[in-house]
């Protein structure tokens, strides 16, 4: 989902990043995602859900990949649209 900003230049991309490797809600986890720029996120225990402003919902997509990539032994795995599409178990990487 994509909705345009107050700015009127970049739109806010909504999309939700599925992880493996350990648990964000983890206190040292939640500061390390915080430092690396997921101030525009909310935080699951496995999942990281963004409302990012980029001029693209790729753009968007890939900083946010970086960003949550930055914490050691974080690996995204999924990259899905809503929470209402992420499975309650984790599944095969799909992508790598």
């Amino acid at each position: 989902m994509t909705q345009s900003s107050s700015a009127g230049r970049n739109a806010i991309h909504h999309f939700v990043l599925v992880t493996e490797g350990c648990d964000l809600l983890d206190d040292a986890n939640l500061e390390a995602l915080y430092e690396a720029g997921c101030t525009d996120a909310s935080i699951g225990r496995r999942t990281v859900e963004f409302d990012r402003e980029s001029p693209t919902r790729w753009d968007a997509i890939q900083q946010a990949i970086r960003d949550v990539s930055a914490v050691a032994a974080l690996r995204v795995v999924d990259v899905r649209d809503s929470m209402d599409a992420v499975p309650t178990e984790p599944t095969a990487p799909a992508f790598t």
